[in-house]
């Protein structure tokens, strides 16, 4: 799974996830992308979002920043 998978399967937009995190839609995208990391600050924040683990959140993380590659 990546980060777009999680927030596809929690049924939230970019928009949606991007404004919980207090930045904006691009930064949010380029987490999708894998071209930025994400904080751990963060990581706690997607996790309940997503309704997930912050293990899986890292996991798609990583899987995200692959597909990039």
């Amino acid at each position: 799974l990546t980060l777009k998978d999680l927030r596809e399967q929690a049924g939230l937009s970019v928009k949606e996830v991007a404004a919980r995190l207090h930045i904006a839609t691009s930064s949010y995208y380029n987490y999708e992308q894998g071209i930025r990391e994400i904080g751990i600050s963060q990581v706690l924040i997607l996790a309940e979002l997503f309704s997930t683990t912050e293990k899986e959140v890292i996991e798609a993380q990583l899987n995200s920043h692959r597909c990039a590659q």
